[in-house]
């Protein structure tokens, strides 16, 4: 088995596509403010994250909510989606906040929150992938349900991605 990919290897990943589409340079001073505004959602994303390693091997309780009885794969998707559905709103919040706190405008930098947003999705992703099969002791891989069930979980995190993103332009 491979080592897993952390919240920092995706950031990575989704800051090198972003230097590969042509973010624009930054004065030294917008550089000043685009690290802090960075570092501030940075501190935002990895507690976020480490409060999410904290519950991903626990499953969820019975929220009261009548529900049909989903596959335990399919069940924890869902509570993933339910966690993408609050934090990633929470995270361009904080986003939005820190450009406030620092009187930024959010356009020059909204590559900071697309760069997070997108490798937090994907660190959700992974952790679906990866701890979802330890709730169903029926299967060994993700099979070919699994994956559209993930495809799914992927695609719903995404257009909520843009739609919040959306709302940073408006």
């Amino acid at each position: 088995m491979s080592e897993q990919a952390t919240i920092i290897d995706f950031l990575s990943a989704s800051l090198k596509g972003l230097e590969a589409s042509g973010r624009p340079l930054l004065s030294p001073r917008e550089q000043e403010v685009a690290d802090d505004i960075a570092a501030s959602l940075d501190r935002a994303l990895e507690t976020m994250v480490s409060e999410l390693e904290a519950v991903a091997s626990c499953q969820q309780e019975d929220d009261g909510q009548a529900e049909e009885e989903l596959p335990p794969f399919e069940a924890f998707c869902v509570g993933l989606k339910r966690i993408g559905d609050t934090l990633i709103p929470h995270l361009v919040s904080e986003f939005r906040a820190a450009c406030a706190k620092r009187g930024a405008p959010v356009r020059p930098f909204s590559w900071i929150i697309r760069a997070r947003a997108d490798a937090f999705v994907a660190y959700l992703l992974q952790v679906a992938q990866v701890h979802g099969l330890a709730f169903d002791d029926n299967l060994e891989r993700v099979g070919k349900n699994e994956q559209i069930i993930l495809a799914h979980l992927g695609a719903d995190l995404r257009m909520l991605m843009q739609r919040e993103l959306d709302k940073l332009e408006a």
